[in-house]
């Protein structure tokens, strides 16, 4: 644990919450300063907000104009004042991270920022102005004209480009899951049925109209995007796998060897010299060890038989009395 990790721990709690304060400052500041340039600009923004229409927009109360251009530059000032507001966010939780993952901790947020802007500029010139064709020319036959306010028309554009943005997310939100466990893609694959299944109930939600056009069109990028993502993945799992190769400098100069090496290469065991063939003594068979049967038929065939001895009542000798007495 490093030095600013062990002072942000050591803080006490009413330093947390000033440091949050300003920090939420900082933040409020920059949106100000947005919506005032925003405000400055309000004509052109509200064109550009109009012209996937092509036609005019009206407000039903005294104070629509008013709360349409309100609306319009504060949007503006959140979206100039993103990035500031992501570095305070980030800067005031970097303590809390490990050391190895504060390299990336502002590579991942740009590459959001910049995947929801691609999302939004789709959506601005490709999605929504088809998606708007389609909804005022589809009762065109019936004589019916449409009559669109600002704030209708400012609602349904502004979920259709939050939509976007956030469905572009979707390759980054997959790197981030390989990260922690490594997907396979041949099961991505195979789980294709399901993600066109759950993109088209997403695009249900998402859609301000529930007619099958605009869902048609919002769950196409996703399963689009779905697609990117497998590919992301299986080009970081193959690095992951490839063996990086050390090839030695050349132009680098070799240690010169120092005493302490002399003496530890002394120290060295040498190794054993290999024998020759002739050095080589065969083991000696193991004797087996006879049983007991085998034995005793051993010791009575080298013992000598002796003639049975006669059978006498006892006296034996020259004394005996019944030797005399025949005699």
């Amino acid at each position: 644990m490093n030095s600013s990790s062990q002072n942000a721990i050591r803080k006490p709690f009413i330093d947390h919450v000033h440091e949050l304060r300003r920090r939420l400052l900082i933040c409020v500041f920059f949106v100000v300063v947005g919506s005032g340039i925003g405000y400055a600009l309000n004509n052109t923004l509200a064109r550009l907000i109009q012209q996937p229409l092509h036609e005019k927009l009206y407000f039903t109360s005294p104070t629509g104009g008013f709360n349409f251009i309100f609306v319009i530059c504060l949007s503006f000032g959140v979206v100039v004042a993103l990035p500031c507001i992501i570095y305070q966010i980030l800067a005031f939780a970097r303590p809390l991270l490990p050391q190895a993952n504060r390299a990336n901790m502002f590579l991942y947020p740009l590459c959001s920022v910049f995947l929801a802007g691609l999302g939004v500029l789709f959506a601005y010139f490709i999605s929504l102005p088809a998606a708007l064709h389609f909804l005022t020319t589809i009762g065109g036959g019936a004589n019916i004209q449409s009559l669109i306010t600002t704030d209708s028309y400012f609602r349904f554009a502004l979920a259709y480009l939050i939509g976007f943005a956030v469905l572009f997310q979707l390759p980054l939100l997959m790197i981030i899951i390989n990260r922690v466990t490594p997907l396979q893609p041949r099961k991505l694959m195979k789980s294709q049925r399901y993600v066109i299944l759950g993109s088209f109930i997403i695009a249900a939600i998402l859609t301000p109209t529930p007619d099958p056009f605009n869902q048609t069109i919002m769950a196409g990028p996703i399963i689009v995007l779905y697609e990117f993502s497998i590919l992301l993945v299986w080009s970081i799992n193959i690095k992951r796998r490839k063996p990086v190769k050390q090839q030695p400098n050349s132009l680098s100069p070799k240690p010169a060897p120092t005493q302490a090496t002399n003496h530890s290469a002394a120290l060295k065991p040498k190794p054993p010299k290999p024998r020759l063939v002739y050095d080589v003594i065969p083991p000696r068979a193991p004797r087996q060890r006879p049983s007991s049967a085998r034995l005793n038929t051993q010791l009575l065939k080298q013992r000598p038989i002796m003639p049975p001895r006669p059978r006498t009542n006892g006296l034996q000798g020259p004394n005996n009395l019944i030797d005399i007495v025949r005699a």
